[in-house]
């Protein structure tokens, strides 16, 4: 097989003691011609014993370490939570955490706002090991608060069973939290000698090997794993996709490495249905102009590849004739009906899943300019469910562009939001279809988890399809609560605070 190099993207970003200057280090992989994925990196100063573990969870993970200190946690007043490892799991994730407080409210939900697991910790101060298990398989929101500060991290659980959801923690006694107290600090200062161990995993058991080195300079270190033969294969490529109003095909390429292939709706391996040397997936039955997801694996005796996304949506149905009098029954200028979820008959629409609009039909430029109408000096956003149409539209105020007087509105059609960010915050939320006597009469509260930044793509009304990422966090946040509407979510199925019993 030819050799190739595979950039993993892990970075070791280290500041000299006593020196202003810093440098980069970076991670490779050289392997042959496969998936091998760079797992973690362990970094172990020869000189004076600190050491240090870098976890990659295939996206890269940087370390920064301030005058040639890196701390595990610096004692602070501040509610501080590590990212989890591993991430995803299988049963538990393990997070780090420094408490300012004696108490710990630990709040989990799913991904629609349903809270899963709610208690209340006595860990004492500072640096604590929590150990968290969802219950099941999914994206969820762990929430951690000691009086005023609250925050969060997005974890994603493969497990293969449902279990009861629970969280313990480690007290200060463990070896592990001794570890840490006694060697709290990666220390490097220029000329010590550094040794790089870098993981993989191949047919399921942990390789490694190991790099030493006295850097100084901004450098790439590459782990030579070609000694290995036994792997597993390459991800499947899609060769081929056809689609209808019902049905789509997926035509992939075959390995010389691969005997079969599974897939799943899920990115589980372990929940996958093989589909044997097959090498195309035929899923029929399918709603119009909604999208799917689908993951495929391909597979060996010694294990499975990276899974390949499929991702695509069927062919959109034209506006029915109840649609198209709703849409016509007002000139362009003229402002529609917003629903409410206070009421019935509007709540059979609002909790509804909408689908993608074919951007040929003739009335949708009418749809767009009433919806526009609507909103204007209401509100900062509106979907197409709220004017009585499970349809995949939405306006957005553009909070990032435009002057502090006047900001921008937006159309999107058939939108997606394809990436969260890792953060997520409680903000004040509201919503046109949840008026003031509908809000006392229910008591909702105007609060919502939103994610820091979404990556999001979309058509525009003249067919141009965009990708972006909106850092903005409160166009972030609109256009999380509008995207929210197409999947029949409310804000307030997305509140936080947990129940006081």
């Amino acid at each position: 097989m030819k050799k190739a190099i595979v950039f993993i993207g892990l970075i070791l970003l280290v500041y000299f003691v006593n020196s202003q200057n810093s440098i980069y280090l970076n991670f490779d992989i050289l392997q042959n011609n496969s998936e091998l994925v760079l797992d973690s990196v362990f970094v172990e100063n020869l000189n004076n014993g600190s050491d240090t573990m870098i976890y990659n969870f295939q996206s890269g993970l940087g370390f920064e370490m301030p005058i040639g200190v890196f701390p595990v946690f610096a004692e602070s007043n501040e509610l501080m939570i590590k990212q989890n490892y591993p991430n995803p799991f299988v049963h538990e994730t393990i997070i780090e955490i420094n408490s300012p407080n004696e108490s710990l409210i630990v709040s989990v939900y799913d991904i629609n706002g349903k809270i899963v697991l709610s208690e209340k910790l006595n860990i004492g101060k500072g640096k604590k090991i929590l150990y968290l298990n969802p219950g099941s398989a999914g994206k969820f929101i762990a929430a951690f608060k000691t009086n005023n500060q609250e925050k969060a991290i997005v974890l994603t659980s493969s497990a293969s069973e449902k279990t009861s959801a629970s969280v313990r923690w480690q007290g200060e006694s463990s070896n592990f939290i001794k570890k840490m107290e006694q060697n709290s600090f990666f220390i490097f200062n220029q000329g010590d000698i550094l040794k790089f161990t870098g993981f993989v995993t191949a047919c399921e058991l942990v390789q490694y090997t190991s790099i030493t080195d006295s850097p100084s300079v901004s450098q790439t270190y590459t782990f030579d794993f070609t000694y290995l033969q036994n792997i597993q294969p390459n991800s499947p490529i899609i060769e081929n996709i056809e689609i209808s109003e019902t049905s789509i095909l997926w035509e992939f390429n075959s390995d010389e490495n691969t005997l079969g292939y599974k897939y799943n709706i899920e990115n589980n391996y372990n929940t996958a249905i093989d589909l044997g040397e097959t090498s195309s997936l035929f899923q029929d039955e399918l709603i119009p102009g909604t999208h799917y997801d689908f993951w495929i694996w391909a597979y060996n005796n010694c294990g499975a590849s990276l899974p390949t996304n499929l991702s695509n949506s069927t062919s959109a149905l034209m506006f029915s004739d109840d649609e198209n009098a709703l849409i016509l029954s007002g000139e362009d200028t003229e402002a529609m009906y917003i629903l409410s979820i206070c009421d019935e008959n509007d709540t059979l629409i609002l909790r509804a899943i909408s689908t993608n609009v074919n951007l040929e039909d003739e009335n949708l430029m009418h749809l767009i300019d009433r919806m526009h109408e609507t909103v204007k000096g209401k509100g900062v956003g509106i979907a197409a469910p709220q004017i009585g149409l499970n349809r995949n539209i939405v306006w957005v105020q553009r909070h990032d562009k435009g002057s502090f007087f006047s900001k921008p509105w937006e159309c999107y059609i058939n939108p997606r939001i394809t990436a969260y960010s890792t953060e997520y915050f409680l903000r004040d939320d509201g919503c046109l279809s949840v008026g003031t006597d509908c809000e006392n009469e229910y008591g909702i509260v105007g609060k919502s988890w939103r994610a820091n930044w979404v990556e999001v793509e979309y058509y525009l009304p003249d067919g141009s399809f965009v990708q972006e990422t909106i850092t903005h966090a409160y166009t972030a946040h609109i256009f999380q609560h509008e995207l929210d509407h197409l999947n029949g979510i409310m804000f307030f199925d997305r509140q936080t605070e947990p129940d006081e019993d």
